[in-house]
């Protein structure tokens, strides 16, 4: 399953350009462009829930090493921190996916996925269906126009490293 999370069009249509690798990740789901953040994070909620034991989830959005979503921070642009998503993850995703890719620029190596994983092993120890999941993430900027590695290709991408989740 591949999720766009943010409005910016020019994500969106680089999503669903062929070249873009996204269709590796299974279906296509971007967010309704408009909803406010709740309704964002209720779609968000459905389609989590919607992942299947064994698929892969990709989760595309502008970011930085704290937050996902668009790249502004006005009224009505989305933001998903990083505890914000792991509680999501520990509630409204019930099967186990084979991998996570977060596919958005991060600054550091203790990045988005790093905290997210950290704030999941701390707070809910109960989510067991995500223990030993490997949630890879970005350490570095990336190109909106670079292809999304598949599921497959994670593992030889030196811009992406991977954290385990340990419950």
């Amino acid at each position: 399953m591949f999720i766009v999370a943010t409005q910016d069009p020019k994500t969106r249509g680089q999503s669903e350009a062929p070249e873009s690798g996204a269709d590796a990740w299974g279906a296509l789901l971007p967010i309704d462009a408009g909803l406010t953040q709740a309704e964002a994070d209720g779609q968000l909620a459905t389609y989590l829930a919607g992942v299947q034991a064994g698929e892969p989830l990709c989760i595309r959005a502008h970011g930085n090493d704290e937050e996902i979503g668009d790249a502004e921070a006005g009224a009505k642009d989305w933001g998903w921190t990083y505890k914000k998503l792991a509680r999501m993850l520990a509630t409204h995703l019930t099967a186990t996916p084979s991998i996570v890719l977060i596919r958005s620029c991060a600054e550091e190596v203790t990045n988005f996925p790093t905290q997210m994983a950290v704030r999941l092993e701390s707070n809910w120890p109960g989510a067991n269906h995500l223990d030993g999941v490997v949630i890879y993430g970005y350490n570095t900027s990336v190109s909106i126009s670079t292809p999304i590695p598949s599921p497959q290709q994670l593992k030889k991408n030196v811009q992406i490293q991977p954290v385990i989740i340990s419950l």
